[in-house]
């Protein structure tokens, strides 16, 4: 039903009717109003705003093990998903070292770290796939792993499932050199 109609259906003569069908006029005003400055703005916008592209997502990659900087069998492994996101984040992270690792892009659909979570593609079957199909723990000394904060919560599972240590790292990829200290070494001369 439509505020004109229910203000034409009160009775004016009735206190609280009164008081309503004010309250209904002055709603309508603001409803005028607003769509008026709404349709100004959504006509000024398209003047000012760049227009955006729409994401197709999610962006997988090929899940994968990239070597870095020549690991060898001490060299940390960092895990993650094979989200086209991640892998350009991280990349770009990662040139900024000399340090060694291994990094392991597990099959989440191509959804990011987070989105996994939510999509429940993050998995302990997933992660151990990834870590067989690699061989890793023939290739590392230790069979312990450094997966992004925002897995945090599935920590013991993937533990008890892979068999391996799980080390909870950082939430955001930019803070990886500061955890992981001394194994983070700048290039020369940076």
């Amino acid at each position: 039903m439509s505020i004109r109609r229910i203000s034409l259906s009160l009775n004016p003569g009735d206190p609280a009717d009164g008081v309503l069908q004010g309250h209904l006029l002055v709603a309508t005003d603001v409803l005028r109003a607003s769509t008026t400055i709404c349709k100004a703005l959504s006509s000024g916008a398209r003047e000012i705003l760049p227009v955006v592209q729409s994401l197709e997502l999610p962006r997988p990659v090929p899940p994968d093990l990239f070597e870095i900087n020549e690991p060898d069998a001490g060299s940390p492994l960092l895990v993650t998903g094979n989200s086209e996101f991640t892998v350009t984040v991280l990349t770009g992270l990662l040139a900024l070292t000399v340090s060694p690792f291994f990094l392991l892009l597990v099959d989440c659909r191509g959804d990011t770290v987070d989105m996994s979570m939510i999509y429940r593609s993050f998995t302990p079957q997933r992660l151990d796939q990834g870590l067989t199909t690699h061989r890793l723990a023939d290739r590392v000394s230790r069979r312990r792993l450094i997966l992004p904060g925002v897995l945090a919560p599935l920590r013991e599972e993937l533990a008890h499932y892979t068999g391996w240590e799980i080390v909870v790292g950082p939430i955001c990829a930019g803070e990886l050199p500061l955890f992981l200290g001394e194994a983070w070494q700048p290039p020369p001369g940076v």
